[in-house]
């Protein structure tokens, strides 16, 4: 396994393949490892990295997640492709992952490539959505499937990261709101913008991201009809096929 060290933190991190650099990013609650199956089907392609953003997977535990979650775990994003020497780097973020690929090109914009956003919440967390999460994951606790993933992604001590993440949405709602310091509209690099309509976690997700789509001058939005949250994984095979055209 493989580790660098980011602001004293351990964060795991595995590279496989060849070719121009893929650097794949999780959401909140989960890790790399739901990525084994895109790991080995990008690989064939791409020079693909997974990481485990911090307090999460096999990543170095935390005692409170930093407030700055997703922008701390930019710059991570940042430092891991300078630790490993690579360039012209190609993000594909889905759900929270979205949020950090794009607050990662807004910090270097020359370092990244081409950057594929899937399934996210938009610009800033809400009141509302924050209630919807607390609720869903009330109910999720008592599934064994949500337990099951859980216990896959992070092993024994699943039920402190997660709480860890919800009381981060609670504090980071409260405190600052919005995911990103600089306007979106700055960023030059080619965006895809992916989402599914019937998403189940994120309402009105068409309007969220037409809105984001209309402030970014290089990108280009899809719209699956069916399938979840999210769209990577309910439209696998149209969306790898959208994700290799894209990048080639």
């Amino acid at each position: 396994m493989s580790y660098f060290k980011y602001k004293n933190f351990n964060i795991y991190y595995k590279v496989y393949g060849e070719g121009k650099p893929l650097v794949i990013i999780h959401g909140d609650t989960a890790s790399s490892k739901m990525f084994i199956p895109e790991f080995k089907f990008y690989s064939k392609n791409f020079k693909v990295i997974l990481l485990d953003l911090v307090g999460q997977g096999k990543s170095e535990r935390v005692n409170e997640l930093p407030l700055n979650y997703w922008h701390f775990n930019a710059m991570l994003v940042v430092e891991l492709c300078k630790y490993i020497g690579i360039s012209n780097v190609n993000l594909l973020g889905t759900s929270g992952g979205a949020i950090i690929a794009l607050n990662a090109v807004l910090e270097e914009p020359t370092l990244f490539n081409k950057i594929i956003v899937d399934s996210f919440m938009g610009e800033n967390l809400s009141y509302a959505f924050v209630q919807k999460i607390l609720h869903d994951r009330k109910i999720a606790k008592n599934k064994l499937g949500s337990k099951l993933f859980w216990f896959m992604m992070h092993g024994s001590d699943w039920k402190n990261v997660i709480e860890q993440n919800t009381n981060l949405i609670i504090n980071f709602s409260r405190n600052i709101g919005d995911f990103f310091d600089c306007s979106l509209s700055s960023i030059e690099n080619d965006i895809l913008i992916t989402g599914s309509l019937k998403d189940d976690l994120i309402p009105n997700i068409e309007s969220i991201l037409k809105s984001i789509n209309l402030k970014i001058q290089n990108s280009k939005l899809v719209i699956y009809k069916t399938g979840n949250h999210p769209a990577m994984f309910s439209n696998k095979k149209e969306f790898r096929n959208l994700v290799l055209n894209f990048l080639t």
